[in-house]
């Protein structure tokens, strides 16, 4: 089943120039030094189209959740707009763009819930107390996931994990060993069972700034081979030593059949290499 993940009010850069003053204009506070930034809450208009859009994604994607995003919502472009600051001190926001931004992300969760779907959304929409329904899946991404998990599962709600499985980033050395070693269910030693039973698993990420055609099957394989065995095992399994010969085997068994999975041991080898002219 193929969740769709459409993140709002940030990351939605590429829909300014399609639909004027669906984004908010703030000249020298936008991302990436673009004039604009997240989504403009005050602006009603915007609220039929999300409707539309979300509606045909219900229809195209026929799965019981749809990622919401929510994450990295950049409040300077926010506070630079003098029109979203008048609307604020009309309904009593002044200041806190967390207020703002629940506001927003509540008119969505509206919109959603018409459509008899739930959603997943990423921490920050959690940790700013947004008013989600209790079968929301909280998708933590952060350093502090740990923190996320216990609260969030102590409140009820089921969460995933992406933080320490992000494929994209790559350093020296045989990092398949750290995905490895990140265990979902650790995050509170005194944890209950009610609450581990709220640990669905994870996710790794494969984000799109360094990774293209080119790279993008060698910088996955095998390392991504790592966090799937940790999902599918128990707790107490964390020795990496075990898992060395057969990540090994099975980087040399994906460039056999044709996939230029990259080297995981600093002393290891495979007897086929992988050859482009070959597999181009």
């Amino acid at each position: 089943m193929v969740v769709p993940e459409l993140d709002t009010p940030g990351h939605t850069l590429s829909w300014g120039k399609a639909l004027p003053g669906f984004l908010t204009h703030c000249p020298g506070h936008g991302n990436i030094g673009a004039p604009y930034g997240p989504v403009d809450p005050t602006n009603e208009a915007i609220y039929p189209i999300l409707k539309t859009l979300f509606t045909e994604i219900a229809d195209v994607f026929p799965g019981n959740f749809i990622h919401l995003g929510g994450d990295e919502v950049h409040y300077p472009c926010w506070k630079s707009n003098q029109n979203i600051t008048d609307w604020m001190t009309a309904h009593n926001m002044t200041g806190d763009y967390d207020q703002l931004e629940n506001y927003y992300e509540k008119r969505l969760l509206k919109i959603v819930n018409s459509l008899n779907k739930n959603y997943i959304v990423w921490e920050e929409v959690f940790a700013h107390h947004v008013d989600i329904t209790p079968q929301t899946i909280v998708h933590a991404w952060k350093p502090n996931w740990k923190t996320i998990f216990q609260d969030a599962t102590q409140a009820g709600f089921r969460c995933i994990l992406s933080a320490g499985w992000y494929i994209s980033r790559i350093s020296y050395g045989e990092d398949w060993q750290n995905f490895y070693l990140v265990e979902p269910r650790s995050f509170n030693e005194s944890a209950t069972p009610e609450q581990l039973a709220l640990v669905m698993g994870g996710t790794m990420c494969m984000w799109g700034e360094h990774v293209d055609n080119s790279n993008i099957l060698s910088r996955f394989w095998p390392r991504a081979s790592a966090p799937a065995e940790r999902l599918w095992s128990p707790q107490t399994l964390t020795d990496v030593k075990f898992m060395e010969p057969r990540i090994e085997a099975h980087r040399c068994r994906m460039v056999y059949r044709g996939y230029p999975a990259e080297p995981t041991l600093s002393r290891g080898h495979c007897q086929v290499e992988y050859s482009w002219r070959r597999h181009r």
